[in-house]
């Protein structure tokens, strides 16, 4: 990704790697270095070796950069704390509306939604906070109309005015009013389905990986409702124990081998076969998401054949995690984000970086990698 990033201009990012020599875990942290050569992260980022558990294995990713990046809202918080709105469209007032003062570089300020009948595959937010909030593809959002899951990776500014947001409806069989206020169902979608969403962008796919889900689960429900499958007894019973089983190895890998460095991610391998990373630029990011990201990778696993064709080594991962060949796509927000997707025929890798104070350099936030079937 070097041509890449260069022609970027990144000031800030993230780091991840192979695994850890002794040598190494003597080595003191260090900061970003200042410039614009993203080869200066990735040489830095460490693989270890993996948790596994049935046909699910788990490769830590550590990285010994210090970044802050405790300025930023999650959804969760933010719909917790009352300071992130979302409703279906025409349902936000207009009083959420905000006009800035016309020095004020507000992004998304000449595209004030349409305020016609709710979409299935539009919501409206609005960040009341003073931070720039986190949206992941994948997360899953309840009530309204019908149950999301968020379209695209995203970065919004705070105290932003009302945003279209792209969405997938993960609940077939309601379109109804009566679900509530929008409220974070603290999950994200298993892989396939974020990968529907965000790769193939189809609903049609989103829903049939519902389904699948649900037929593998065991966990009908009355409106096709990913929720439901997610808190079925049997499904969370199961990825209650898988993931309580594999946070405790998590936890023991990481004292006995990382000592002054953090857990900033992960990568994941199903039946052998190297399929997805969901790495952050910080590890107190990456706590934020773990707990939900680790079921969604219990719940893909259990879908799958359960047949090991072979334990892909550290170093298998660390390539999976590094190759960047593939055709690129940049979208930028200004003082926002900017979205880098690459695409080859094996996979896909999709990075979010946040600009705002970053100027035109930014800070990468999130790094996501999925294998194609």
């Amino acid at each position: 990704m070097k041509k890449i990033w260069g022609t970027l201009g990144i000031v800030f990012l993230l780091v991840m790697g192979g695994p850890l020599s002794a040598q190494f875990s003597r080595t003191r942290p260090i900061a970003p270095p200042v410039g614009k050569d993203i080869e200066q992260f990735r040489e830095s980022w460490r693989v270890l070796d993996p948790i596994m558990r049935h046909n699910l294995a788990i490769y830590p990713v550590v990285s010994n950069l210090k970044i802050d990046t405790s300025e930023f809202l999650t959804l969760d918080d933010g719909l917790a704390a009352g300071s992130v709105k979302i409703g279906e469209r025409g349902e936000l007032s207009n009083a959420f509306y905000r006009r800035r003062d016309s020095e004020t570089v507000q992004p998304w300020r000449d595209r004030r939604p349409d305020y016609g009948g709710a979409s299935v595959n539009e919501l409206v937010l609005v960040n009341d906070s003073s931070r720039p909030l986190i949206l992941l593809a994948g997360e899953v959002v309840s009530g309204g109309k019908q149950n999301r899951i968020i379209g695209a990776d995203l970065v919004v500014p705070p105290k932003s005015d009302p945003l279209p947001l792209t969405v997938f409806c993960v609940e077939h069989g309601r379109w109804t009013p009566g679900g509530g206020e929008f409220g974070s169902a603290k999950a994200m979608g298993q892989l396939s389905i974020r990968k529907e969403a965000q790769v193939t962008k189809s609903q049609s796919g989103v829903w049939e990986s519902v389904a699948r889900s649900a037929a593998v689960a065991g966990a009908p429900s009355p409106t096709s409702s990913y929720v439901d499958v997610l808190n079925s007894p049997k499904a969370k019973r199961k990825m209650d124990e898988a993931a309580t089983s594999i946070e405790a190895e998590y936890e023991r890998e990481l004292r006995e081998q990382v000592r002054d460095r953090g857990a900033v991610g992960v990568v994941v391998a199903i039946d052998g076969e190297l399929v997805w990373s969901d790495v952050f630029s910080s590890p107190d990011l990456f706590r934020k998401y773990w707990p939900k990201l680790l079921r969604s990778y219990v719940m893909e696993a259990e879908g799958r054949d359960r047949e090991w064709k072979r334990v892909p080594t550290p170093k298998d991962a660390q390539a999976f995690l590094l190759d960047d060949r593939g055709r690129e796509t940049v979208k930028v927000e200004p003082a926002a984000y900017r979205r880098t997707e690459i695409s080859a025929p094996d996979y896909e890798l999709v990075t979010i970086e946040a600009l705002g104070r970053f100027a035109d350099s930014g800070l990468l936030i999130h790094y996501n990698k999925m294998a194609r079937d």
